[in-house]
């Protein structure tokens, strides 16, 4: 099932690309007070025992690329609204 999002293009940006089995994000937010919304993300899913479900890795900038196995696209897409990062899910 296919998933749309709205989010505020004005304090964010989303590039989202589909990398083989996974999905690749690349979050750049106008400030660094995001940061913490992205580490309650990256602590929900360190919770699960599942090494390959994520992986986070933080640029200069306050730009973060995440890498999400496909079956877990979803699980973030919710973590993101979740956090107040992305305002709007629609399932389409």
């Amino acid at each position: 099932m296919k998933v749309a999002y709205r989010y505020n293009e004005q304090l964010l940006g989303i590039k989202e690309t589909a990398n083989g089995e996974d999905y690749e994000f690349i979050l750049t937010f106008d400030n660094k007070n995001w940061k913490r919304k992205v580490e309650k993300i990256r602590e929900y899913f360190d919770e699960n025992n599942i090494l390959t479900d994520i992986h986070f890795y933080i640029h200069p900038n306050n730009r973060f690329q995440i890498i999400i196995r496909k079956d877990f696209y979803n699980e973030f897409i919710i973590q993101l609204f979740r956090q107040q990062i992305v305002e709007e899910i629609k399932w389409i």
